[in-house]
């Protein structure tokens, strides 16, 4: 997934990346021992990757989220723990600090975080708070002289690895702010804090993940990130970078899965043929291949956005590319036949990694509607794409996209005129619209990409992913399930309990 305007810049990056990981990593290895040896991590450390989007000043590279994307996608090709461990560092870990921090806390932080002495985490789960964040119980109350901190943090990436943990914790009060969440900087020395034990874990089991325990942790005012009482803003920028560095790691593993499975379907024969050669097989890897595409095109069109946009763009990038992902990896396994089940292919092991991604940066089922909910307010249509500046082919699938994109909007404006204001507590239609709009952003950033490459293989997916797209489009524009009907169906297995207001 290289990055189109900073080829100069990233073409050998990821030649070092690639060396490094083909000489340094053993997925299998780290998979077995649950764990990242030091010396790929002191490695990483040494190439710069630590400090790749960390300003200049302080020892980084500051590099863009596109060459950032590009790295993550590269390492991604050879480990995606390796990879996660990377990408939370270089988004949730520290782009709140450079953006948000001051020029103490950059001083007294960017440069061991650039250097890869200091890794970096984000805590923000709890026991009673996933994608609710304002349900948070870790609560940092003043007490005239420092704020003191107590609660409970799970599932930190990074957490057993880290130096510095910023955190989300309900702060009543502080900065004018009667329920006003803040973020907080967290060193691992601080007296109060406790590292849990590791989770064990499905996947992923290189990068590490603990719970983190704070009791009476007093600290100083000068460890509040950003706006006291403003995190939950501040909140929303720095998940719209880690969602699209966790979604180039997507891309990263569907197309090393993809490669795998063009090469076993070349070779392998079957009923006097190679797999290739077999209509059914050459048909699943055509839409195997597009959905790769299309997932490379977003993603690097996503983080070229504003701060603004990439806030609600990140989202369709998160979910198409984690979904999109699974089906890629899935799809390769099928393809390999009982070779898929057996892990010395590597390719079960990419289907346990890739499984947390629908998960972890955002619930994709939570993302799908806020991204419904966004477009409900969007105030401006989307510009048509430039159908009558390309021809053939090209023109077809741009037409083709349009329309799409005209589904969408009669789907969004259908709900607003029969259910107006209330359609935002219509939960599952906002789901269904904010599918709708992932569909419509992955096309739309497939046909712009297609258009600058005028490759006719990538046309040609862009036509057969868009015939996809409008298929499930308009089924996502029918009438859902009659709930009474869904809650016959769970009455005896799980009734639904009394709501009280």
């Amino acid at each position: 997934m290289l990055p189109r305007a900073d080829e100069e810049l990233v073409r050998p990056l990821l030649a070092q990346v690639s060396r490094f990981a083909l000489e340094s990593i053993d997925a299998r290895a780290i998979d077995r021992a649950s764990a990242i040896p030091q010396r790929v991590l002191a490695g990483m450390g040494e190439l710069g990757l630590f400090g790749l989007t960390l300003p200049e000043e302080f020892g980084g590279s500051g590099c863009s989220l596109p060459v950032a994307c590009s790295a993550v996608a590269e390492l991604a090709r050879a480990d995606r723990s390796v990879a996660v461990t990377l990408g939370l560092h270089l988004g949730l870990g520290t782009r709140g600090l450079v953006a948000l921090g001051t020029r103490a806390q950059h001083e007294r932080y960017l440069p061991t975080l650039a250097s890869g002495n200091c890794i970096a985490a984000f805590a923000t789960t709890e026991p009673g708070a996933g994608s609710d964040l304002s349900a948070l119980q870790t609560r940092a109350l003043d007490d005239g002289t420092a704020l003191v901190v107590n609660g409970q943090k799970i599932y930190v990436t990074n957490g057993g690895l880290a130096g510095l943990y910023t955190l989300a914790v309900s702060t009543p009060g502080l900065g004018g702010s009667a329920r006003g969440q803040s973020l907080l900087l967290i060193e691992r020395g601080d007296a109060g804090l406790r590292v849990e034990a590791e989770e064990h874990k499905l996947g992923l089991r290189g990068s590490s993940t603990t719970g983190l325990s704070l009791e009476e942790m007093r600290l100083p005012y000068s460890r509040v990130l950003g706006e006291a009482g403003g995190g939950a803003r501040a909140l929303g920028m720095i998940l719209s970078w880690g969602r699209t560095l966790m979604s180039a790691g997507c891309c990263g593993a569907a197309r090393v899965a993809l490669e795998k499975t063009v090469a076993h379907v070349a070779e392998r024969r079957q009923f006097g043929k190679p797999l290739a050669a077999l209509e059914v097989v050459r048909e699943q890897m055509a839409r195997l291949t597009a959905r790769a595409f299309a997932m490379e095109a977003l993603v690097d069109e996503v983080s070229r956005e504003s701060a603004e946009t990439l806030l609600v763009r990140s989202l369709a990038a998160k979910v198409f590319s984690s979904e999109s992902a699974w089906m890629v990896v899935d799809g390769a396994i099928q393809l390999h036949g009982g070779l898929g089940f057996i892990e010395d292919t590597g390719l079960a092991m990419m289907l346990r990694d890739v499984r947390i991604t629908r998960i972890f940066e955002g619930a994709n089922d939570v993302l799908l509607s806020h991204l419904g909910a966004g477009e409900l307010l969007r105030a401006t249509a989307r510009t048509p794409l430039a159908s009558s500046l390309v021809e053939g082919a090209l023109a077809s699938a741009a037409k083709d996209a349009d329309a799409l994109a005209a589904q969408v909007d009669s789907l969004r404006q259908s709900l607003h005129a029969r259910f107006r204001v209330g359609v935002f507590r219509q939960p599952r239609w906002l789901h269904r619209l904010g599918r709708a709009c992932m569909w419509r952003e992955a096309i739309d950033a497939s046909v712009r990409r297609a258009i600058r490459s005028g490759r006719t293989d990538e046309i040609a997916q862009v036509a057969l992913l868009t015939q996809e797209a409008r298929v499930e489009v308009a089924a996502l524009a029918s009438e859902p399930s009659a709930r009474e009907l869904v809650e016959q169906c769970l009455a005896q297995a799980l009734p639904l309990p009394e709501v009280r207001a």
